[in-house]
Formats: C-alpha cells, structure tokens, sequence
C-alpha cells in the first residue's frame, strides 16, 4: 500500500521534473559550447593549412623551392593564434616546425583526407589538424595545430557548474514544491477538517467556499450538494421513523389494554366476544400499515414489478367501479362512472393502475362527507389517456398540495387514526407510478373538493388495432 502523502509526491515530481529540465538545458549547453568550440578550432585550421598550401603553390610557380624553412618562417607571421603549423616531405623529413609545436604529435604520412585529432600533452589540450599536400612533384604532409586549453577550461568550469546547480536546484525545487503543494492542499485540509466535524448531530455543517470558482469550489459545492442530500434523507427518515411509531403505537395500546379488561374477567363470554373482535380489527389495521410499509420500502412488491402487457385501462376502470361504488354506499356517497367511448390501449402493469384507481377512491371517500358525490371518468387526449376522480370532500389547501403524496403526511396535523388510515396510500400510489412510467396530478380548492388525474402513455397503433381486433390463434 503506498502511504505517500500527495503533498510529498506532488514535491517528489516537481522537484525530479526541475532536475531533469536543468539536466537537459545543461548538457544542451555544455553540447552547443563544445561543438562551437570546435567548429571554430577547424575552421581555422583548414583556413591555415589552405594558406599553407597556397604559399607552397606559390613558391612553385616561382621556381623557388629551395630554402623552404626559412621562407615557412617568414610566413608563419601570418597565422594566428601561435603561429603553430609543421611541413614534413614526403620522406617524413622535417621541412618546418616552430618551437610551440614541438609538444604536438606529428601527422601520419599516409593520410590522403583532412584529418582532425585532440592531443592532450604536458597538461594542453590541442585540437590538430591534417591533410597531403601535392604542389608539383613535391609531396608535403602539412599540420596545423591550436591550444585549447583554455576553452577546455572553461567548458570544464562550465560542467562543474551544471553538476553543482542540479543538487542545488533539485533542493530549491523541492522546497519550493512544498510550499507549493502546502498552499495548493491548504484548502484540502481545510474540507477534510470540516468534513470529520459532520455527523448526523451536526449534519447542517457545509463546506466553506473561496469565492474563485476553481475546482476546489466546484469539489466543495459538489459536496454541499450531497450533504443536502443526505440531510434531507435523513430528516425524512427520522419523521418516517417517527410517524411509523407514532402510527403502530395506537394499534398496540389498543390490543394491550383490551387484552388486559379481557383477562380480568373471561368469564363474561359478550365481552370476550367483543374484544377479541376489537384485537381483530387492530390486528388487519396494523397489518395493512405493515403491508404499505413494505411496499414503499421496496418500491413496489413484486407482484407490481412484473412484465408489461397490453391491456384496456377502459375496462380495468370498468371493471373496478362496482367495488369502488359498493365502497362509497357504506358511507353515503353516491359514486358517478363515466367512461370514454372506446378502449384506451395501455401498454403497462394493470395490477398497479387497478390499485392505484383503488387507492384514489378509498382516499376520496375518506375525506368527503356523507351526501356527497365522487365522479369517476375516463379520458384521451392525443398519445395520453387516463382517468380522474373528482369528489366533493374538505379539498386540500394551496399549502399542503405538495406534501400529500410524501410519507404519513395527513392534512390533519392530529393524525388521528380513527379513520382506518396509515396515511400511506397516497405515497404508495406515486412511488408505483414513478414505477411504471405514469403521472399524476392534483386540483383542490379548500371546501370544494379535490380532482387526482391519472395519466398513461396510450401504447402504439398496432398495439391498439391488436386489443380491437385480436389475432386469432
């Protein structure tokens, strides 16, 4: 596992990255000096040797090829730097050389092309050069030379320099890097630091933010983003919580203390009978409340999960308005059914848009009065189709619209449970549509009633031509 800090590799790479930018620039120096120094030393050597060359030729065409070494003499006055060149025939006999060139090698004799070469002697470096020279029928081997030893010197003092600065620069890299990095990563230390102070006791804690938009902020940002998240998920895990406990502790209160009155006396057979009916009743109530549980805890059971298929939400409707108007007659209230000329072709789950029709109208008779009307229809509009239940109940206020389908959530603040409600279905009936691709949406006016419209994709023209006339087997 490595346990490198990022700060420590941060200045681990930029401290190798300023060492190898300086190795390059260095030997790219030292490279460039060398070879123009040279470049230089044998551009004046070739110059010489062609003077050289061009004086014998000379003499040559004067006829005055005796006494040579004198006139060479003569000559050298011309050459520069020292004046260092030697002339040997075509023996290997020396025909001139001045003193300053006596520490220099001599030439070999059977050259034919220029020919350059460093000597290093009695502690000098010199850079030579050599080549045949062919004036009539003499034959000469002519050598110029140059001292360089003190661009050697300064080529050395040059390297030393470039070997001294890496170190040094390799240091100064990396504690610059550091300080770098440290400002880099302070704002780091700083979201980690107030990341470890959020717990759930203090999940209102946010990041600061610099001001700069830089990625640090958008990192920052990005986080606050989850912390609100996760503290939303949390509160409504909290109130889940509680209002699951509130909801459950009414039931069992009422199971306990009646299993209580009953052991206190089980010889009078009526009241037995009649509490053994009340725990019944709790019983299914708390049932139903696990059962809604569940299912919003599963998003939707698996009977609701299966495969789609094609079926005629007309009919389903149809089909669910007896038990829905049996439901309603137990409470007074008259149930109106309109349906939509024709079949509505839905491609969906008809389990889940039977329970949510269910849902929808059990809700509706809950929170309308005895003597009123809920009216059920059926629609299609272009590629939607749908149905509606509209009752003349409490209607919802403005303010409480768009919490009626969360969780426990009753426009009663008092949450009585008397009503044989878990406050679930509601929540139940969105979560299963957000399951299988349908909306739903409400209208209400407080004391006029309400409107839930429900509202399916209408499946496809063959899909609609095939529930009219279905293919025969």
């Amino acid at each position: 596992m490595n346990s490198y800090t990022i700060r420590f590799r941060l200045t681990l790479w930029y401290s190798g990255l300023v060492v190898l930018t300086v190795l390059l620039l260095g030997a790219a120096v030292y490279g460039a000096a060398a070879w123009g120094v040279r470049e230089a030393a044998d551009q004046e050597l070739v110059s010489g040797l062609n003077g050289i060359d061009a004086f014998l030729q000379h003499k040559l065409a004067i006829h005055d090829m005796d006494n040579l070494g004198e006139e060479l003499r003569e000559h050298s006055a011309l050459m520069p730097r020292g004046k260092m060149f030697r002339v040997l025939d075509a023996n290997g006999k020396l025909v001139y050389q001045p003193d300053l060139m006596i520490p220099v090698a001599s030439a070999p004799t059977n050259a034919r092309d220029l020919q350059g070469a460093n000597q290093l002697r009695s502690g000098h470096s010199y850079r030579t050069m050599s080549r045949i020279a062919h004036v009539g029928t003499y034959l000469f081997t002519l050598q110029a030379a140059v001292d360089q030893t003190q661009y050697d010197q300064l080529l050395n003092r040059i390297m030393f320099l470039l070997v001294c600065c890496i170190p040094v620069g390799g240091c100064l890299a990396a504690l610059v890097g550091r300080w770098m990095s440290g400002k880099v990563l302070a704002p780091v230390h700083r979201i980690t630091a107030t990341a470890q102070t959020i717990d759930a006791r203090h999940l209102e804690l946010r990041l600061s933010l610099q001001g700069n938009g830089d990625e640090l902020d958008q990192l920052s940002n990005t986080i606050n983003s989850m912390l609100d998240r996760i503290s939303e998920s949390y509160d409504r895990i909290a109130q889940f919580t509680a209002d699951a406990s509130h909801e459950l502790r009414a039931p069992v209160a009422v199971v306990r203390s009646t299993a209580e009155l009953l052991l206190m006396d089980i010889t009078d057979r009526t009241r037995v009978q009649r509490g053994l009916n009340d725990i019944v009743e709790e019983s299914d109530s708390m049932a139903r409340l696990l059962s809604d549980l569940l299912t919003l805890a599963r998003g939707g059971l698996e009977e609701y999960t299966g495969n789609k298929e094609l079926f005629d939400l007309s009919a389903s409707v149809s089909a669910m308005t007896p038990r829905a108007r049996t439901q309603a007659a137990l409470k007074n209230i008259k149930l109106i059914s309109e349906s939509n000329d024709g079949p509505l072709a839905v491609q969906g789950n008809q389990v889940v848009a039977e329970r949510v029709l269910m849902i929808l109208v059990d809700n509706a008779i809950r929170y309308t009065h005895s003597g009123g009307t809920i009216r059920l229809t059926t629609w299609r509009e272009d590629r939607r189709c749908g149905f509606t239940i509209v009752d003349s109940g409490i209607g919802i206020a403005k303010e409480h619209r768009d919490k009626i389908f969360e969780r426990f959530y009753r426009v009663d603040s008092a949450r009585t449970p008397g009503d044989g409600s878990s406050g679930l279905g509601l929540a139940i009936a969105k979560s299963l549509l957000d399951l299988h691709g349908g909306n739903i949406r409400v209208e209400s006016e407080l004391g006029k009633g309400s409107s839930f419209e429900v509202s399916f994709s209408v499946a496809s023209h063959e899909g609609e031509r095939n529930l009219i006339s279905p293919p025969h087997a």
